[in-house]
């Protein structure tokens, strides 16, 4: 996991949740370069000097995803999970959350999803959503990691199809 003051993003996350922690397990297990730091905020004594600065509660945080990044800007809800989903290299899946067609869904979808999250955890989400990801981040990675063998790497466009 990386380290908060180096990490260019910060995800607030419930810990409690089964579904919010599957996810986080598989951001960190795909955050290969270390940029982003995981933040349970979900003790009830949790404090944290970067929420109180921006005038954010606990309940703010568990309330929605809330990412902060490098520059002290945050993101929240739909936003703060397409911004982790394009850092882990799931482009395609960031662009379904943020896609100005499907914004308007995902938007109403996700307090939804936040308000049921526990419920939705216990009928098996937190095993499905996190294999979503990883389905995503792989398929993007094999299209765009030059294959290298014989001493010599090429885009998988100019590999040759078995």
């Amino acid at each position: 996991m990386s380290n908060r003051s180096t990490a260019l993003l910060t995800a607030y996350y419930d810990g409690q949740c089964g579904l919010c922690s599957a996810e986080m397990r598989e951001i960190h297990a795909l955050d290969v370069q270390g940029d982003i730091a995981l933040v349970d905020c979900s003790a009830p004594d949790f404090a944290d000097e970067a929420m109180h600065s921006a005038g954010l509660t606990r309940e703010d945080l568990l309330g929605a995803m809330h990412v902060r990044d490098v520059l002290g800007d945050w993101h929240r809800g739909v936003d703060a999970i397409a911004l982790l989903y394009a850092t882990v290299g799931a482009p395609w899946l960031a662009r379904a959350w943020a896609h100005p067609l499907t914004r308007p869904v995902t938007r109403r979808l996700y307090p939804w999803v936040v308000a049921h999250r526990h419920t939705l955890s216990r009928l098996g989400l937190d095993l499905v959503a996190p294999r979503v990801l990883r389905l995503f981040a792989q398929r993007h990675q094999q299209r765009h990691v030059p294959h290298c063998a014989h001493g010599s790497c090429r885009p998988d466009s100019l590999e040759p199809r078995a």
